[in-house]
């Protein structure tokens, strides 16, 4: 009967099963070493990254990126001279500062953004560097004082950001303090 349901093709082989695996101590020994290996370099690169606390009181060591957006200040309706080599000193150039002081032609000064990774740094970061107090209602020693307001436009527009605007390439910003 057998030979007749296997020529009808009613009866089928039983499969081979392939034997089980068989997992030795020492091979998951090893699995979890290359796991612990992965997770420690993981969450140890980013105490390796010697850029990890760049910061805008860091002194610039080496340059990956490099911006130059153009700020003027205008009080009462005078440009206000940004000065040269603000944020140099003789051992030190921070992430933000001048070189030349403001051309009295356009009243702009081109501000240098560089360092050794990418990253933003804002219009109050300049500000802090420089020294000098800037918000939505104070400029330098100006305070907005009901007749007078702190305004301020990016390429042409107004921009509500003030201290907290992210400097880009190329941005013409200006602030003004008057009516």
């Amino acid at each position: 009967m057998r030979e007749r349901m296997k020529d009808e093709g009613r009866l089928v082989q039983a499969r081979r099963t392939a034997p089980p695996l068989r997992l030795r101590r020492w091979q998951l020994l090893a699995v979890g070493v290359v796991v612990l290996v992965v997770l420690g370099g993981i969450v140890a690169a980013p105490y390796l990254d010697p850029n990890r606390n760049f910061t805008r009181d860091s002194c610039i060591t080496s340059e990956v990126f490099h911006l130059h957006p153009f700020l003027r200040i205008n009080i009462l309706g005078s440009d206000y001279p940004i000065s040269a080599n603000i944020g140099i000193t003789a051992n030190c150039a921070k992430p933000l500062h001048t070189h030349s002081g403001y051309n009295p032609a356009t009243g702009f000064v081109q501000l240098h953004v560089e360092g050794p990774v990418s990253r933003d740094f804002t219009l109050g970061d300049f500000f802090y560097i420089w020294g000098q107090p800037f918000s939505s209602t104070r400029i330098l020693s100006n305070t907005d004082d009901g007749t007078n307001h702190v305004t301020m436009r990016v390429d042409g527009s107004a921009s509500p950001a003030y201290d907290a605007h992210v400097l880009r390439d190329g941005q013409q910003i200006e602030i003004f303090y008057g009516p």
